[in-house]
């Protein structure tokens, strides 16, 4: 059955294609995927919370992850999850709360002076990651491990999605990630601009690559789950809101 638009901005991961590196399962009552760097719990429906949150640590700990995030959507149940995630020893993430769009109008186009190049060698790769690394201040030592992985996945990540570099007067400015969506559209899983260069609109000129590719694929759909900074853009760039996602995350 295809996923509403409504199901797409509340659940997103759900509906991405397969990636290498990337365990997916449905189990009771809940959506649960573990890639390199941490698991998450989607599409919430649950009448055991305490023993889901057993199953996820545990499960998550035999994989050496350092967490798992539970997105609980406007849909999750039951209705006081959030009271229980935390009873159990949860945290609201940082952010706490992304506000799931979706947009199947052309957005603007980005200004003349940034330029948006898709992403074709790990080098250009890891180069653009640093500018996400720095704003979310990953330290050092967790970059070298940050590099390893992403050397061994690139290839594979190639096939379901489009990473791209952005520069404005010729530096690097900003970095952004599309994702295929099962039955066509792209996902917007990662977008950063640096301070420096934020309010010359390399963001929108980010939304706006990753749009076109939705059109070459002859699926004109972008899909996001946006934080705080995002949200009012993407709201002047002809997203609408569905719901809000309140973030949670057991730290293993």
């Amino acid at each position: 059955m295809t996923a509403t638009l409504e199901q797409l901005a509340e659940d997103t991961a759900v509906y991405l294609l397969p990636r290498d590196g990337f365990d997916r399962m449905d189990r009771d009552g809940y959506f649960f995927e573990a890639g390199p760097l941490r698991a998450s719990v989607q599409r919430i429906r649950l009448g055991d919370v305490e023993a889901a949150v057993e199953w996820t640590r545990s499960d998550g700990r035999r994989r050496g992850l350092q967490r798992v995030e539970w997105w609980a959507g406007w849909h999750a149940e039951p209705s006081d999850l959030g009271e229980r995630l935390l009873s159990q020893g949860l945290v609201p993430d940082d952010p706490p709360s992304l506000t799931g769009m979706t947009c199947r109008n052309e957005p603007a186009a980005g200004p003349a002076d940034v330029e948006v190049r898709l992403i074709e060698t790990i080098d250009e790769q890891l180069a653009a990651l640093e500018v996400d690394w720095e704003i979310w201040g990953v330290p050092e030592t967790e970059r070298v491990r940050r590099r390893e992985i992403e050397r061994g996945r690139f290839d594979a990540l190639r096939a379901v999605s489009q990473h791209y570099a952005a520069f404005a007067d010729g530096r690097l400015a900003g970095f952004g990630r599309g994702e295929n969506l099962e039955g066509g559209g792209t996902a917007l899983m990662g977008g950063a601009v640096l301070p420096e260069a934020r309010g010359r609109g390399v963001y929108r000129a980010l939304v706006r690559a990753r749009w076109d590719h939705a059109v070459e694929q002859g699926t004109p759909l972008l899909v996001v789950q946006a934080g705080p900074m995002s949200g009012p853009i993407l709201t002047s760039l002809g997203f609408e809101s569905h719901g809000e996602v309140r973030l949670y995350s057991d730290r293993l």
